[in-house]
């Protein structure tokens, strides 16, 4: 149980009273779907890229990666470390190509790459499947999240009482704000609950019984604090760094990068702005974020060592009241806070964008003005909101579960999101085919066979995809009309549009691939010789530090040495 004290109650009113004060400040009449939506296409990258990082930092997060850290140690954040692959090809490949999109919602995208009754059963279809089912699987395990934080303080009913509240706070301003105001609201939030979290990480080393990062180091063994892949698990990580991080969609990690980060993409302001948001993200997500978790789990597993696998990720939480002092312990339950709205909010608009102008609109109630649609919007959120806090209530019981069934349902899905844009044969009848087949494919596989992830989401993919190709030969598909008019906007290059561009005597756009990849190489490197290089100076040698730090700014020189003649050529 977390006590609290005057001065922690006054921390977290100030927190809530902050959150108004910049809601009215950022708050205006949103009177379109897209400055509701995507801000106008006028976010600053800075704060379109730490909206997705905030995004991303869910009340849940934390909680998962001590999971995990109990589970396989560090090296068990590789379970999520692989998608930054994904996240780098979004920053020098799909970012720049969303922008030049120009539309509100990725599924509306799905009317200009495709055609015919394909394109409109596709587009409905995964509004109804992402904006209803997969948005509410991700509320509910951030509304658990939530939960498990407050019963830590309050009983049971307590806790959920103020659950309700958090998230009616949460649907009001959501309303007032629209994406934009959410995103500038999300700056905040991200770095409130960041310093929150370097506090505790901070404080938990400084306990007699934790003894500093020398002491953490000698009370645990040694592969707990490896951040690199053991022996044993070699062929899982192959099959996540080969495989997984094109294959399966994952919210915030999408292939070809779709969902709230594609939503964030197409509210930034240009396609150089597009590019910087993404990389800030890149960056912010897998390098600068991660270890102020890592050692507050490290922690947790020398002061509660007995804690049941299934709550082994309240020993983040659990960590708050012996490592916090008087108005430190509110600090940081504000944190958890921040980090919960700052989903939540996203989340509630996200799912409502595609409920709304990719289903409602285009299908049950057309020709009306968007008053009365970002009117409905409103109902959409609120209904979202109930049903996902019955879902946590009665049916979610460990957080970590949820991500790797959303990874191993979906898998197979990523080869048409990531080809739709290269190869002009890539039809609605593949997408479809892929999105409706890969979680048939997954219950049969779990059903009827004893694979295990990542082994299970590698055949799913791998049976999907064999399905999604024959569909694509078998089935009708896209109108030259409809490929004319992508190719125009959005000129996209490689062999895969060679063929049909000549045959229609278009212009052959000139392919960035060498640029590409070694801007992708280099950035993956310098992304994880950084995170490294501080595992390092806390559990390693110097003489391990210097070439990581070396091959770090190398990295980084190669990087931005690639972008800008990626840029030259845009």
């Amino acid at each position: 149980m977390i006590h609290l004290s005057f001065y922690d109650w006054l921390t977290l009113a100030l927190f809530l009273l902050g959150t108004v004060f910049l809601t009215f400040y950022y708050s205006k009449r949103e009177l379109s779907l897209a400055s509701y939506f995507k801000a106008n296409g006028n976010l600053p990258w800075f704060i379109a890229g730490t909206a997705m990082v905030a995004t991303t930092f869910g009340a849940d997060t934390p909680l998962a990666v001590t999971e995990i850290i109990a589970k396989d140690g560090i090296s068990g954040n590789w379970a999520w470390w692989y998608m930054s692959i994904g996240a780098v090809t979004t920053v020098f490949i799909f970012a720049p190509l969303w922008r030049r999109a120009e539309v509100i919602t990725d599924l509306e995208f799905l009317d200009l790459r495709y055609s015919g009754i394909g394109s409109r059963l596709l587009r409905g279809i995964k509004a109804v499947y992402l904006g209803g089912l997969m948005n509410l699987m991700i509320l509910s395990w951030v509304n658990l999240a939530m939960l498990s934080i407050l019963e830590s303080i309050f009983d049971q009913q307590t806790a959920i009482y103020i659950l309700i509240f958090l998230l009616m706070f949460c649907l009001v301003y959501t309303s007032f704000l629209g994406i934009g105001g959410i995103s500038y609201i999300d700056v905040f939030q991200f770095f409130f609950a960041m310093g929150g979290c370097i506090l505790l990480a901070y404080s938990s080393l400084q306990m007699p019984e934790i003894g500093g990062l020398a002491g953490l180091k000698e009370k645990l063994p040694a592969d707990v604090l490896s951040f690199y892949p053991s022996e044993d698990s070699i062929p899982s990580f192959l099959i996540l760094i080969f495989f997984l991080w094109w294959m399966s969609w994952y919210p915030g990690s999408e292939p070809g990068g779709g969902g709230y980060i594609a939503q964030r993409i197409v509210s930034a302001k240009d396609e150089i702005s597009a590019t910087k948001s993404t990389l800030w993200f890149l960056f912010a997500h897998y390098f600068l974020r991660p270890w102020p978790w890592i050692i507050v789990a490290l922690c947790s597993l020398v002061i509660f060592p007995n804690l049941s696998a299934d709550k082994k990720g309240t020993g983040f939480i659990l960590m708050i009241e012996p490592a916090l002092s008087t108005g430190g312990k509110g600090l940081l339950i504000s944190t958890f806070i921040a980090a919960y709205l700052s989903t939540i909010a996203t989340h509630l608009n996200w799912g409502a964008s595609y409920l709304v102008n990719d289903f409602t609109k285009p299908f049950l109630i057309t020709n009306k003005q968007d008053r009365f649609y970002l009117k409905f919007s409103y109902l959409v959120q609120i209904v979202s909101a109930i049903i996902s806090l019955y879902i946590c209530i009665f049916w979610i019981k460990k957080v970590s579960s949820v991500w790797f069934f959303m990874i191993e349902a979906s898998s197979g899905i990523g080869f048409a999101l990531v080809f739709r844009w290269f190869w002009w044969r890539i039809s609605a009848w593949s997408e479809l085919s892929g999105f409706l087949v890969s979680p048939i494919v997954f219950a049969i596989i779990k059903l009827n066979t004893d694979l295990v992830f990542p082994f299970s989401a590698l055949a799913t993919g791998l049976i999907t995809i064999t399905i999604v190709l024959l569909i694509t030969f078998l089935l009708p598909g896209t109108s030259d009309e409809a490929l004319l008019k992508f190719y125009k906007r959005i000129k996209p290059a490689g062999l895969g549009w060679r063929r049909w561009a000549e045959k229609n005597n278009l212009t052959i756009y000139e392919s960035k691939f060498k640029y590409v990849i070694i801007g992708c190489l280099s950035t993956l490197t310098a992304v994880f010789t950084g995170l490294f290089s501080i595992g390092t100076l806390f559990f390693g040698s110097f003489s391990e530090l210097i070439p990581l730090v070396t091959v770090f700014c190398v990295s980084l020189f190669i990087m931005f040495h690639q972008l800008k003649k990626i840029n030259k050529y845009n």
